[in-house]
């Protein structure tokens, strides 16, 4: 069985996908004392954002070999009111642009039902089959006679509720994300919205994980929660990120992800492996003449094998815009 750090629980949850908006609502019991951060004045809110330049190419026989540029912005997929309007920089990044670029597009609710199904057990197969007595037992204390309503959903599920629920009383909500921000404002810009992946592929990816992956999952996050420690973790989260602060970001997932063979196991199921193929259709979107705006998962920007280090081995510039 994997053994996962709280740590990286909250990671997976906060950042590894953008249907997060679709998991169940936790009614959790538990001791942890909830202290809420100062909200952020607007003007302090940086993010983290990249200027990207691609070595010269020619976009079409005969042009003028040119270099490409992208702007690329990392989001957490659930925020504060607070963190609005955006900076001045990510908004001048997003104004020239007329194209954004996603992971999924979360205002789609025609997915909703394929992926609560692809997350939850077809009856009568249910969530305590496939947990290990001690992490069952410990949703049981912590959800006391609402643990029925968590039969029917996979462990991964059932994580991510529990940590909406924490966030929500920080006064984290899906509905600010910024992806599902930007994902709006497009729309009403009548800006050409991509996805890289789709919610149906982050959907499968998700209802994919074994057992053993989920089991550890969830038991890591009710630790996580019965500490104290599931606050604490997204409080630092949204600092860094409203700092601007990537290294500081990238420590956090190097934290989570190198405690032991079955975190990094995880973590390059979850984050790796995803990020090669979103970098081709990027260099592909930007070779077709689009000015683009992507939005990424923050999580996807920090660490040894980000998106950023994927890129820089490429030869692409990599700057920050703080």
């Amino acid at each position: 069985m994997f053994s996962l750090t709280p740590r990286l629980a909250m990671l997976t949850a906060v950042f590894a996908f953008s249907s997060l908006n679709l998991a169940p609502s936790a009614n959790a019991q538990t001791d942890a004392k909830i202290n809420k951060t100062k909200s952020v004045a607007p003007s302090k809110v940086k993010g983290l954002l990249y200027e990207i330049e691609i070595p010269a190419t020619a976009a079409k026989e005969g042009d003028k070999k040119r270099a490409l540029k992208v702007y690329l912005f990392g989001s957490i997929h659930v925020a504060r009111a607070d963190f609005y309007p955006m900076s001045p920089a990510v908004l001048k990044a997003y104004k020239q642009a007329d194209t954004v670029v996603v992971e999924a597009d979360v205002s789609n609710t025609e997915t909703s039902s394929e992926i609560v199904e692809k997350l939850s057990y077809a009856s009568p197969d249910k969530l305590e089959k496939h947990l290990s007595p001690a992490t069952w037992e410990s949703l049981k204390s912590m959800t006391g006679p609402n643990i029925e309503q968590f039969q029917r959903f996979k462990p991964v599920m059932v994580a991510m509720g529990l940590t909406i629920s924490i966030g929500q009383q920080l006064g984290f909500e899906p509905a600010q994300g910024i992806d599902l921000h930007f994902i709006l404002q497009s729309r009403k810009d009548k800006k050409q919205l991509v996805e890289l992946e789709g919610v149906s592929f982050q959907g499968n990816v998700l209802g994919d994980l074994s057992d053993a992956e989920g089991d550890a999952l969830l038991a890591a996050a009710l630790d996580s929660v019965r500490k104290g420690e599931a606050p604490k973790e997204l409080n630092r989260i949204a600092e860094t990120w409203t700092q601007g602060d990537a290294a500081a970001l990238g420590q956090i997932l190097r934290d989570a992800g190198n405690r032991d063979a079955g975190s990094q196991a995880l973590m390059k199921r979850l984050m790796d492996d995803r990020n090669a193929p979103m970098i081709e259709k990027i260099a592909k979107l930007a070779a077709e003449g689009k000015k683009l705006f992507v939005v990424l998962g923050a999580g996807h920007l920090a660490g040894d094998n980000s998106i950023l280090h994927l890129m820089q081995k490429q030869a692409w510039q990599v700057k920050q815009i703080r």
